[in-house]
């Protein structure tokens, strides 16, 4: 039995949700709709949201029948011990190559824009050694450091929004016409992939109270998720327009940049890398978190907490040897990830409530 001092809130979830998504959205979302909606990208969150608040209903209605268990034990229980099984492997195998993908997107961030001519794998040893520090505290530690780098991150953004204002140029964000539909949808359902990890939230659900909350805090951060996706597109877009960014990495790093070049604030760009690498870490520790919960799950261990040292050299291989450079990273994101994301965040849990239902489980 979990005890109620080892467990957070769905508020604290759901802060946790968007600070996860923020460092792989900012790195992809303005580059993926550039390139599938061009101008008309910055409407694409729309689509996005509705998405997520689809998948939030889900898992409201789920939660109402399964309220303390986590998404192994639901899954097992409705679609049998073998696909249940079966479905942990799944996860488990995907969360691997998410880990190693964001501690190398981490590290080619740090090398491209602040320490050039750097080894990747400086930072990506200093980062793991960090995170196994925090995974002795677990969960509820890393929640409530969020509670700090979350507001942080969000009031930086919306400082940088203000400041870029003055130099958005409305003729990059038109002409919208019903030509832009379905590019928007395309561009939608892609940035959905992202927001799909609202789902492996629930691989630790059984640590997770106030459940029956989900519904209303999940529709409030629905909200607040488009609305920052719309700005963080708008910046974007509105700086350069489609065609430059959709060529271009780290086109937010870039627009900041500006506010240098037109003498607004001196080196603000260095805020922005440090709040950066401070969400990355969050990100980073949250999927270890959920890796080390699918193995215990999996091979019915009492504790993961000795594996952490050996995951640590695992992922540490994995990321040096998965990619050096940045574009490599973002094809990867692009053809693999993001499509994966979306079935495994948004098809299963759908599929498992239909079943839960023809079952009377849900």
């Amino acid at each position: 039995m979990i005890s109620g001092k080892d467990k957070i809130s769905i508020r604290q979830a759901m802060y946790l949700f968007l600070t996860i998504v923020a460092s792989p959205a900012i790195s992809l979302v303005p580059v993926y709709a550039a390139q599938t909606a061009e101008e008309a990208a910055w409407l694409a969150p729309i689509v996005a949201a509705v998405i997520l608040f689809l998948i939030v209903l889900v898992w409201n209605k789920i939660y109402k029948s399964y309220k303390n268990d986590s998404l192994m034990n639901i899954f097992s229980d409705i679609a049998g011990r073998f696909i249940g099984k079966l479905l942990t492997v799944i996860y488990l195998l995907w969360v691997m190559l998410l880990i190693p993908l964001y501690v190398s997107y981490f590290a080619v961030r740090l090398v491209g824009s602040v320490y050039p001519d750097t080894n990747p794998s400086i930072f990506i040893i200093s980062i793991l050694i960090l995170i196994a520090y925090i995974m002795r505290y677990g969960l509820v530690t890393l929640a409530r450091l969020n509670e700090i780098v979350f507001p942080m991150f969000a009031v930086t953004f919306a400082i940088i929004f203000i400041l870029l204002t003055p130099y958005l140029q409305v003729i990059f964000l038109a002409p919208v016409t019903y030509k832009s539909i379905l590019p928007v949808i395309n561009a939608g359902i892609g940035i959905a992939g992202i927001s799909s990890y609202y789902t492996f939230l629930f691989v630790v659900g059984d640590y997770i109270n106030n459940k029956e909350s989900i519904k209303k805090i999940g529709i409030q951060t629905t909200v607040f998720l488009m609305v920052n996706q719309i700005l963080l597109l708008v910046l974007t877009l509105g700086s350069f327009g489609y065609s430059v960014i959709k060529r271009t990495q780290f086109p937010f790093l870039i627009a900041v940049k500006q506010i240098s070049l037109f003498n607004t604030l001196e080196k603000i760009e260095s805020v922005v890398v440090a709040i950066w690498v401070l969400s990355d870490f969050v990100l980073i520790c949250f999927f270890i978190i959920i890796a080390l919960k699918l193995i215990k799950s999996l091979f019915g261990l009492s504790d993961e907490k000795p594996l952490v040292n050996i995951f640590m050299i695992v992922v540490y291989f994995l990321s040096v040897y998965l990619s050096n450079t940045v574009f490599e990273l973002e094809r990867l994101s692009s053809y693999v990830i993001i499509p994966g994301d979306f079935i495994l965040g948004f098809i299963v849990p759908v599929i498992m409530f239909v079943v839960g239902k023809i079952r009377k489980k849900v």
